[in-house]
């Protein structure tokens, strides 16, 4: 029997997804190990593999597809605990890091501190050359600046090093010599340059997608290596695949020659686990939430499309690169409450995390948090938190949440508890409203799809602030994005910065930028071992009205070369794109085109998931017993039924309120509310 696996590492806990060739689903999780990621990684895997009745060996021959994301270069950036990283730039251009863009990220806040530069002054070291916009070499490189450069690196004992010359996206000769000398002077010192990972306009953005691919690079590279490593020598016969922060997969080596892709890797499988799992349904608008340990991630689908987004920050600093359009905010299970200087209780962002965790854990935690006051509600049964794998104590999260919220505030343990819980869903309906009614979205016309360990327990209060009629929640919800990456196809972006006007156009110029494009992007994945007929290109463009700064990226012809006829059709895609986008348009005004982009798919053939059988009988044959819960419309605990989510059929209905548990989520079912098992096993709540 053959096998995929998708592996998540996220900040509590590291989630596995493994379908096999009947298409059942063995959902996993373990305990996230930040000291070394690897450890729950392969805990899980062998794991799976006593699971199936098989050793490691023989599991992991058995393994067609293995996907993995990961939170590992998203922290290194935001704990900024990377390597030593030094930058070479054009000489009298070294304060690009420190000027930014010249907006302050709070621009009305006059008290705002600078943010502190990435890399210090003395770590960006300038070299003497100069290419002008044409791509013409003005300046030649003086190579003994660069070895004059090296030398400083080696005394500082610089670990890693990013390489952003000016206008290098025109003509990168000068930064592919700078590399080459480097790579002579410093053997196994790991080099970015900014003509691969973005050669794009815009000095600041490009320069510092640059610094962060260069300074996440020696993590990521010893991890992934080290990884695929083990897999191969226990087994495993395919390329190891990361999933890319565009949405989707690609192989080590491909990472590594653009780091960037693997920030925030994880949360963008999320909008992949939750179309799949309504386009089943016929709905093709959802919002997809995922609330694990951590954080809870937001994001949109419409038209059955993932939004993209080239606004993505991390830690306030540009990624720069297209990327799935995630807001994320920290509202997870493990966000500590605590008490704000004017008395009000708060929850998050700060997060107990995987170690200690929250108090209930018994590792030390002594902060109360948003899972010790599920636990306290009864919406968490301390004797099935995993499946009955932890061992979690309520008792330690009642007093927690007595000292630091309940005693101060003069409340009992459940009205804090219950507090604790309506400021989270707060907090969570406010991310929601972001990627929906702040952009000119009514919530009300689309479907809640509900991932992360924790997110059914809020989902039916989410909805029901947020007007929804429906929330559903996968039956793969509680390892949401270890599910999407198995469902994500191969993807590759490349991009080519020409300015072209439309009423000048160089149809000449156009076509050649986009067949070179085409032919990088094939070869790619050829070498990847994926044939020509296998693999979808499609093209765009990024355009923008003579005088405006920033582009929208419109679709453009994907069958042969570009004709005069196109060029109206690309103008009449950018007004129209930019009358949806900003309720207006100039239709007389010519269009600038800036960068050409060709993404390469290769379709992942989705898994089959059988449909189940009607059950013949009612959901008392799923009702485990009853529990005291706590709900706030009525301000007391309720003797409530709670049902076996394993064991609840197609067809069955359980009526709130009432608490479906899992051994990987829990689902809370409110007054007036319903559940209902379609047809896959997910549970569709009815808000």
């Amino acid at each position: 029997m053959q096998y995929i696996l998708g592996v998540d590492i996220g900040g509590t806990f590291t989630d596995f997804s493994l379908l096999d060739g009947n298409g059942d689903i063995t959902l996993w999780k373990e305990s996230t190990t930040p000291r070394d990621p690897s450890e729950a990684v392969e805990k899980g895997i062998r794991a799976l593999a006593e699971k199936t009745g098989t050793d490691l060996d023989a599991f992991l021959r058995q393994i067609d597809l293995f996907v993995h994301g990961s939170t590992i270069a998203t922290n290194t950036v935001i704990q900024r605990n990377g390597p030593k990283t030094a930058l070479l730039c054009t000489e009298g251009f070294r304060d690009i890091l420190h000027f930014r863009d010249g907006f302050k990220p709070d621009r009305y806040n006059i008290q705002l501190q600078p943010p502190e530069d990435f890399i210090p002054r003395y770590l960006r070291v300038p070299v003497t050359e100069r290419i002008n916009y044409r791509g013409e070499i003005t300046i030649p490189l003086d190579e003994d600046s660069v070895r004059a450069a090296a030398q400083k690196l080696a005394k500082e004992e610089v670990e890693s090093v990013a390489v952003a010359l000016l206008w290098s996206i025109m003509n990168a000769e000068h930064e592919q010599r700078v590399k080459a000398i480097l790579e002579q002077e410093l053997p196994g010192l790991p080099v970015v340059l900014s003509s691969d990972v973005l050669p794009m306009i815009r000095e600041w953005e490009r320069t510092t997608c640059t610094v962060l691919s260069s300074y996440i690079l020696p993590g990521i590279s010893r991890y992934m290596v080290e990884l695929e490593s083990f897999l191969h020598g226990n087994g495993f016969q395919h390329p190891l695949l990361i999933m890319q922060l565009n949405g989707g997969t690609s192989t080590v080596p491909k990472v590594l020659h653009r780091p960037i892709y693997s920030l925030a890797s994880g949360p963008a499988a999320a909008p992949k686990a939750g179309l799949y799992c309504s386009e089943r349904v016929g709905v093709s608008d959802v919002i997809t939430v995922d609330m694990g340990g951590t954080s809870f991630d937001v994001s949109m689908v419409h038209d059955g499309t993932p939004q993209l987004t080239r606004e993505l920050r991390v830690h306030e600093m540009p990624v720069g690169v297209a990327a799935v359009d995630v807001h994320s905010v920290g509202a997870g299970g493990g966000s500590i409450a605590w008490i704000d200087k004017g008395g009000a209780l708060q929850v998050g962002p700060q997060s107990a995390g995987s170690e200690p965790g929250p108090a209930c854990y018994d590792q030390g935690g002594a902060e109360p948090t948003c899972t010790d006051a599920n636990v306290v509600l009864g919406y968490i049964n301390p004797d099935y938190f995993l499946g009955g794998r932890r061992e979690i104590k309520p008792e330690l999260s009642e007093a927690a949440i007595k000292e630091h919220a309940a005693d101060p505030l003069e409340l009992s343990v459940p009205e804090a508890a219950h507090g604790i819980f309506r400021i989270i869903n707060h907090n969570m309906v406010d991310a929601i409203r972001v990627v929906s009614i702040e952009r000119g979205i009514d919530p009300r016309n689309f479907a809640l799809v509900v991932g992360g360990g924790a997110g059914a327990i809020h989902a039916g209060m989410l909805g029901r602030a947020l007007g929804m009629k429906q929330a559903i929640v996968p039956r793969y919800g509680g390892v949401f994005c270890s599910f999407g990456m198995i469902v994500s196809d191969v993807r590759h972006d490349h991009m080519q910065a020409q300015a072209i006007n439309t009423q000048r156009f160089d149809l000449e110029t156009a076509n050649r930028v986009i067949g070179d494009l085409e032919e990088k992007a094939m070869a790619e994945m050829v070498e990847e071992g994926f044939p020509e007929g296998q693999v979808t290109l499609t093209r765009y463009a990024d355009a923008k009205y003579p005088a405006q700064i920033h582009e929208l990226t419109i679709p453009i012809p994907s069958e042969g070369p570009l004709r005069e006829s196109d060029v109206a059709q690309m103008e009449t895609a950018f007004h129209d794109l930019h009358e949806r986008m900003f309720s207006y348009s100039v239709r007389e005004s010519s269009v600038d085109l800036f960068h050409w982009r060709v993404v390469a798919h290769r379709k992942v053939d989705h898994p089959k998931i059988p449909a189940l059988r009607r059950a013949t009988e009612g959901p008392e044959a799923a009702r485990k017993g009853t529990r005291e819960v706590y709900f706030g419309d009525i301000g007391s605990f309720h003797r409530t039924d709670i049902y076996d989510g394993d064991a609840l059929q197609y067809g069955m209905q359980v009526e709130g309120p009432a608490v479906v548990e899992q051994a990987t989520t829990t689902v809370v079912v409110f007054a007036g509310q319903t559940l209902e098992v379609n047809e896959f096993g997910d549970f569709v709540l009815n808000l």
